[in-house]
């Protein structure tokens, strides 16, 4: 996707326990080649078990000197 604005539309399954506090979003490029981590995000969990679901915009600093930074649309419902 070559874009400065993609839309994944994923849907992942992930086993959590009530230990885990932190989920963390990793958003990397789409060089053939080397992957660069371009921006990382976070969710606190406690959030998520609190309410049985998450719904926001998560921000994401820039990383590798970039001026540009983004945010992505998580939600997380707990079943």
């Amino acid at each position: 996707m070559n874009t400065h604005e993609p839309v994944w539309n994923e849907r992942l399954v992930f086993n959590i326990h009530p230990e885990d506090d932190t989920i963390h979003f990793d958003v990397y490029d789409a060089d053939v080649g080397d992957k660069d981590l371009i921006e990382t995000g976070k969710v606190k969990l406690k959030n998520v078990f609190d309410d049985g679901k998450f719904d926001d915009w998560v921000k994401l600093p820039a990383h590798l000197d970039l001026s540009v930074r983004g945010e992505i649309h998580v939600t997380m419902n707990l079943q």
